[in-house]
């Protein structure tokens, strides 16, 4: 039965071509093979990188790939939203251009959707690093059976439930909550705030079929949009604090410091990054050294 249903799967691309075969390969590899996969091209149209990937995709010959190219760039948001206007599939996953799936994970994920009627579905993940395979670190999302919608929801306020390459959603569904906002920073996180304030039939699976990678000389994303979209964050967050007891505030709003500090740290504005670490050790001390702990050897000027 499952096996008659197609999957949309959808890859924005941005100066990332030697990447984007590895990446294609991956999902043209599942064992599930009743799919299209949208990659759509965000680099500027005279760019270098514009011609390098039409390089790269003219050496893609399987009918289910379709190349779309940007007119303007969009963002990953933007394009992602371009892709899921255009989708046939009955279900919708993502994969970032540098990134891969391992052979089961839409088979795994589509079965388990059509089984129990979710609405959208999440997995675990992990993340290696790409030029040595060495793993970095392993997720799992913070979720359990049993969970209601406002268990969820406190679950992605103080964990956050991503990232978007472990998401399936019916395609339906995701069209209905409108898709990916067009936001600074956080989109995968105000989409799947979407996606619960809608009520779905949610499922989670707590296998790890996705390997995210790290790049040699990666760094967080720092700087006026980041600053930007923790801002907007922090507020869209307040707007659930009824669902938290007054310790899960504390832990919310010691994370949200704990960010602002290392991005103003990272910009040298080092004034703003000294009161926002006051401000995340006095929210709640003990979250604070967690979050230094998780960030230690990331803080370099």
């Amino acid at each position: 039965m499952a096996q008659l249903i197609m999957i949309t799967v959808i890859t924005p691309t941005y100066k990332r071509h030697q990447y984007l075969k590895n990446a294609i390969d991956s999902v043209l590899a599942q064992t599930y093979e009743e799919l299209e996969l949208i990659v759509v091209d965000d680099n500027h149209a005279d760019s270098e990188e514009r011609r390098l990937t039409e390089e790269v995709m003219m050496t893609i010959t399987d009918p289910r790939v379709k190349y779309v190219q940007n007119e303007k760039n969009l963002g990953g948001a933007g394009s992602r939203n371009v892709a899921i206007e255009m989708a046939k599939g009955e279900y919708i996953a993502f994969l970032d251009d540098d990134d891969m799936y391992l052979p089961d994970r839409l088979r795994v994920q589509v079965e388990a959707m059509e089984k129990n009627g979710w609405d959208v579905c999440v997995m675990d993940g992990a993340t290696f690093k790409y030029e040595t395979g060495e793993p970095v670190s392993e997720r799992h999302q913070h979720l359990w059976d049993g969970m209601t919608n406002d268990d969820l929801i406190r679950s992605h306020l103080m964990y956050h439930i991503s990232g978007t390459n472990s998401f399936m959603f019916r395609t339906d569904f995701i069209r209905k909550i409108g898709g990916f906002d067009i936001v600074p920073s956080c989109q995968e996180y105000i989409l799947m705030q979407k996606a619960l304030d809608a009520k779905p039939r949610f499922g989670y699976l707590p296998v790890t079929l996705i390997k995210n990678f790290q790049h040699e000389g990666d760094q967080i994303s720092t700087g006026p949009k980041k600053l930007a979209g923790q801002k907007m964050l922090i507020e869209n967050k307040k707007k659930y604090f009824y669902l938290l007891s007054d310790k899960e505030k504390r832990q919310v709003l010691c994370r949200h410091h704990g960010v602002l500090f290392f991005v103003y740290f990272k910009m040298h504005k080092y004034l703003h990054a000294a009161w926002e670490a006051i401000l995340c050790f006095c929210t709640s001390p003990s979250n604070a050294v967690k979050w230094v702990q998780e960030y230690k050897g990331k803080i370099k000027a």
